[in-house]
């Protein structure tokens, strides 16, 4: 109460006591406690606040909301005015030569400016009119003539999607921050500038949910299981006859599709692409390096094109590796090129050696030299003269590195192919650089 007799004295001596109309919120959110007052100014004859140009801009933000909310409601009056061209010339009837359309204009006449006297940034772009009657006569200044196309509805950004919850009942605002990280860090969506734009991987998983779990993932299932947490909540319902309503079918239904294909379909491709080996027509699938185009007919027909129309043939090797005989192939998976010797033997359980492409290397320069020089890792340089134990080279996560009893040392100038034990050795003798992190929480 103190602090909105505060805020009425502001209004009543900055716009006017007719300005001033005090209001009580009701909770938006049927279930919420909402037990805090809301964020305001502790005092509201201060304007201006803070350091820094943020500071200031959201102090201001907080001071012109917090106004606005105890001020009578702005009047507002959607209008549209109609202007009738006369013509140019008439013939001797006195009939227009030309017969020119309507010129129409849809916009707002503020009648009374309420709250928004306190925010106008709150106005937004509306055309505001001036007062106009009936039968006035406008001239006509310019003409220009513009061409306009039908935009599809904005993607949603975040706060937009929040919006979108709310309205249909699906999440708390305690939950809100978890749903859009979820989205972004399992890709299903990316950021582009504040738009949440759908991935391949978020079109697959939603395509594959819609198709085999639809009443699951429906407006209605989510709203109404809402509302039964909200009644356990309330003591109004028991929490393990509802969670046993709902597993026990749910359950079942998982069972019953966990033989189903890996999703991958994005559906069907263009017309103009044709399956390169038996001309049939082509869908869209996902696959470890992104889309590409697959014939209808997998796995009778073995035909692929990349997304751009260009044919996608079988590995074929770069040569043989002359001491095991074995073919070398140049490949792509989902951490960048690599090469690998031989094929899996998934009956004796047996993978194929691989090693990654250097980042630098020109994948259309790779030779079988290099494929084997790349397989030679991880390399045994020897053994530490006080350990006994084994120094290997190889190239991880992070780059190429050498370790000896869990002791990692990153090469930053030496190379994993050459290095030698004695250079290996010279490295480990020299302390160990901290990170950032370590030297903090010491």
């Amino acid at each position: 109460q103190q602090a909105k007799l505060d805020i009425q004295n502001v209004i009543n001596s900055k716009f006017g006591p007719e300005y001033f109309e005090g209001h009580v919120f009701a909770k938006k959110s049927k279930n919420a406690q909402e037990a805090h007052e809301a964020i305001r100014p502790t005092h509201m004859k201060v304007e201006n606040a803070g350091h820094t140009d943020e500071q200031k801009k959201l102090y201001s933000l907080i001071w012109q909301r917090t106004l606005a909310t105890q001020m009578r409601d702005a009047l507002i009056m959607r209008t549209k005015v109609t202007a009738k061209p006369s013509p140019l010339e008439t013939d001797s009837q006195g009939e227009g030569l030309a017969d020119f359309p309507d010129f129409w204009l849809n916009g707002s006449r503020i009648l009374f400016d309420g709250w928004t006297k306190a925010d106008p940034s709150a106005q937004g772009e509306d055309v505001i009119l001036p007062t106009l009657n009936t039968g006035d006569k406008l001239n006509l200044e310019k003409i220009h003539s513009e061409e306009k196309q039908t935009e599809p509805p904005p993607r949603y950004s975040e706060a937009g999607l929040i919006k979108e919850l709310e309205k249909r009942g699906i999440g708390r605002p305690s939950t809100y921050a978890s749903i859009i990280k979820t989205v972004v860090d399992r890709g299903y969506v990316e950021k582009q500038s504040k738009a949440l734009v759908p991935t391949d991987v978020g079109e697959v998983v939603s395509g594959f949910l819609e198709e085999n779990f639809g009443e699951y993932i429906s407006d209605t299932f989510t709203a109404e299981m809402e509302d039964e947490l909200d009644d356990i909540a309330l003591g109004k319902r028991t929490y393990v006859k509802t969670l046993t309503d709902f597993y026990g079918p749910f359950s079942k239904e998982v069972k019953s599709k966990e033989k189903l294909a890996k999703a991958t379909d994005l559906g069907a491709a263009p017309k103009e692409f044709r399956c390169p080996i038996c001309g049939g027509d082509m869908i869209v699938k996902l696959g470890r390096g992104g889309r590409f185009l697959s014939c209808e007919r997998f796995p009778d027909c073995t035909g692929a094109l990349t997304i751009d129309g260009h044919e996608i043939k079988a590995d074929a090797p770069i040569g043989n590796n002359p001491e095991s005989g074995l073919p070398i192939y140049l490949k792509t998976g989902r951490f960048g090129p690599y090469v690998q010797e031989g094929e899996d033997d998934k009956e004796k359980k047996i993978k194929a050696r691989k090693a990654s492409v250097p980042k630098t290397k020109d994948l259309g320069s790779v030779t079988l030299a290099d494929a084997l020089t790349y397989l030679t890792l991880p390399r045994k340089l020897g053994k530490h003269p006080e350990t006994g134990e084994e120094i290997t080279a190889s190239v991880g996560r992070f780059g190429p590195y050498i370790v000896h009893q869990k002791d990692f040392r990153s090469l930053k100038v030496d190379d994993v192919y050459t290095i030698s034990l004695s250079r290996a050795l010279e490295i480990l003798s020299e302390p160990k650089k901290q990170r950032d992190f370590a030297r903090k929480s010491k």
